[in-house]
This record gives structure tokens, sequence and C-alpha cells, in this order.
């Protein structure tokens, strides 16, 4: 018995009846103060270690009169920050007034959500399972509603999660996690997503890079790893040093070099670079302090790389389709030939990826520069796929809703 009705039947037992519930759920949806026409709610969902997690769920404004099922879209917000919500016109949202519900949750560590910060790590998937249980009908907020109860429209077995930027390493850390109680998920979307430590601590630079471009390659145990120039290495200061690619030579970390800072373990207080760097830097003999090892670096980041985690993806959720997200300027990085991009597309079509795509088709992003057929092999050495001109990729909410619906119709019609 789905736990809603449960929830209705014992309501009912108490004196009341199924329309008060309803009436309860529904009583505190506001207007959205972000986009018009679509209401929010704010609610606490249960966590497995007796906490909760704070997630707000925005959807189109139809009042009260039932709806044919909505697709679910769970967003995962980027960078390192726990706090996803509330949200505002600078996050990375779904047009849902296309006839969809997202939903943004808060990681543990920003005081809407129980616990501390762990970067992205167990705390934070468990926090993502748990709101998805949710919104599946599996489990009910702290005021007794589910995700059915508090909107008019929403069709759990159309769940998705969109993982947006560093999002989208989370998003596939949670979904490949066999300790996880998971609900069944019909597709994944990972936006402009860093696959790749190297990547996510934009450790090759943005301007200036130390970027040789063709330079990188995949292999299932390393992910995907770029060459560095490691004769211009060098640490600057005391305490935790400065590390930084001495591009012109002055023996100092400079606006001219490329500085590497890495992404500070909260547990720890050790500095975590790429494995990749960390080796480099052992190589050179620099000692740098407060940085974690190679074999510490190495376990850090194999639950945070989803280069590496495309293998343990595909075993977990063998008939997940992904659809990969990318334009020609990327929100941060600025090498090239795209290798965070098509070096996850290499891993996931290695592991052998049920459904793979590079962009939306047209038929639901509309006109755009080059479409890239389903499953075109996607390879870091033949980087040949179409990527999204800025104006097709603008308002990004379009072309977020645009993946998710294009995954939802192919899932009703099994055109795949």
């Amino acid at each position: 018995m789905r736990i809603a009705a449960l929830a209705g039947l014992l309501l009912a037992a108490c004196g009341g009846d199924a329309g008060e519930a309803d009436d309860l759920c529904r009583a505190e949806r506001l207007v959205d103060p972000v986009d018009l026409g679509v209401w929010t709610v704010g609610v606490q969902v249960p966590d497995d270690a007796d906490g909760s997690v704070h997630a707000d769920v925005r959807w189109p404004d139809v009042g009260d009169e039932p709806q044919a099922g909505w697709p679910i879209a769970l967003v995962l917000h980027g960078a390192w920050d726990p706090a996803g919500t509330p949200i505002d016109r600078g996050s990375m949202r779904v047009d849902v007034t296309a006839g969809l519900v997202d939903i943004h949750l808060d990681l543990p560590g920003n005081g809407r959500t129980s616990g501390t910060n762990d970067r992205r790590g167990a705390a934070s998937r468990a926090a993502v399972a748990a709101v998805l249980r949710w919104a599946a009908g599996e489990a009910l907020d702290t005021g007794g509603c589910s995700l059915a109860d508090r909107i008019p429209g929403g069709d759990p077995d159309r769940l998705y999660v969109v993982g947006t930027s560093n999002g989208g390493n989370l998003a596939m850390a949670t979904l490949a996690d066999p300790a996880l109680d998971l609900p069944p998920v019909a597709g994944l979307v990972a936006w402009e997503t860093p696959a790749g430590p190297q990547f996510t601590n934009v450790e090759l630079g943005a301007t200036p890079s130390v970027y040789t471009p063709g330079s990188c390659a995949f292999a299932p145990a390393s992910g995907t790893t770029c060459e560095m120039p490691v004769e211009r290495l060098i640490e600057v200061g005391g305490g935790t040093p400065t590390l930084c690619f001495d591009v012109d030579e002055d023996a100092a970390c400079g606006e001219r070099d490329v500085t590497v800072r890495g992404v500070e373990d909260l547990d720890t207080g050790l500095m975590m670079l790429s494995p990749t760097l960390r080796a480099a830097a052992d190589e050179r003999g620099l000692t740098l302090p407060g940085y974690a090892s190679v074999e510490t670096s190495v376990a850090w980041w194999a639950e945070r790389d989803g280069s590496r985690l495309a293998a343990p993806l595909v075993a977990a959720q063998a008939d997940l389709p992904v659809m990969l997200l990318a334009s020609e300027a990327d929100h941060v990085q600025t090498l090239a030939d795209h290798p965070h991009i098509y070096g996850l597309g290499e891993a996931l079509q290695a592991a052998g990826a049920a459904w793979t795509r590079l962009n939306p088709g047209a038929d639901w992003l509309g006109e755009t520069t080059g479409e890239n057929a389903p499953n075109m092999p996607l390879q870091l050495a033949d980087p040949r796929g179409s990527l999204l001109s800025e104006a097709a990729e603008e308002p990004t909410v379009t072309l977020l809703a645009a993946a998710v619906l294009e995954l939802s119709d192919r899932s009703q019609t099994g055109d795949w």
C-alpha cells in the first residue's frame, strides 16, 4: 500500500479524511518569487540518521485540478557549497512551466539539513537518496505528506536526476552507491560536469592555461587524466603553501601563472589535489605540508569523480539513459577540446551505458547548429560531437527542461 494512502487511512481513523489531508498538505504552498506561473513549497524529509533534509519543490500553477503526471527532476547544484535553496534567478533550475516538477535540496552543513558538510561524500549521498525516496512516494516528509499529496501532478515513474556542474559528480556517486536504498530512477542529465578532479579543481587553469589539447586519456582505474607540465610546478610560502605552474618562470605564483588550491577535506583539514597533480608534486620533490598524499587523494576522489564512477553507475543502473549537456563555452573550463565532457562520455560508453546522448535533439530543444545522434561514440581522441552555441544554451532553464522531456518522452514511447 502506498505510504500516502496509509497516512490517509490513519488520518481517517483519527477523525479526519483524505480531503482534510490534502488540504493540510497543500496549505503551505506559495507563489514562486522567481518565476511567475509557478507554485513552490518547502519541506523537510526525514533521513536515515534521524535528521531531515530541506527541499524546495516547484511546479506549474494549474490550481488543484488533477493533472496527467509530470516528469519530476531532482536538481543537484554545483560547486562545493551545501546550500541549494532558496532558488533565485541565478540558480540552475528547470523550466517547470513546460510541464515538469523540479526539486532542489540543501546538503548537510548549511543549517537547514541535518549533519555536517562532508564535501559531497556519504552523508550528502544519503540526503539525495532520502529526497529521491520522498519524490517516488516511498516516504513522507515531516508534515506527513508525500510529494503526490503536496501537488496536483507528478509521475513517480518518471523521476530524473539533473546534475548541474559538480552536481553531476554527486548524482553519479549517489546512483552508483550500492549501500543506498534508492527508488527506480528513469534517467540522468549532467550539465557541463567537471568529471575528473583536474577539472573540478581547475588544475589546468582557465586563463591562463597549461593544457595541451589532445593530452587526456581515460582508463577505468584512474578516470580521465591529462598531462601536466611537471617541470614548471613550484610551491611558494610557508604553512600550507601555494602551488602553481610557473608559466612566466619568475619563481613566484602570480596572475600570469596557473595557481592551484585544491579543495579542503573538512574532516581532516587536508587539501585535496587530483592524484595526478599530487603525484607530479612528489616527482618534483615538493613537500606540500597540509596537502593529502597520493593514496589519500585517490581514495577521496573515488567517490567524487564521475569519470571513475561510470562503471559502478552502469553496474548499479544498467538501464539508465544519460544525457550530457555541453556548450561551446563551458561555464568554467576553457579547454578547447572539452575533455571533461568527452572523457565522461567515453567512460560511460566504455562501461556499457544503455543509452547516451550529447545534448537534446531538435524536436525538444528547437533549432540548433547541429544534432548528435543518440549513442554516437564520444571519445577523447576524436571529440567530434556538436556542442551547443551559447545562444542555443540560453536560457539554461529551457535546456534542462528539454533534456528531461526528451528522456521522458522516449521512455513513454520506447524510442531509444
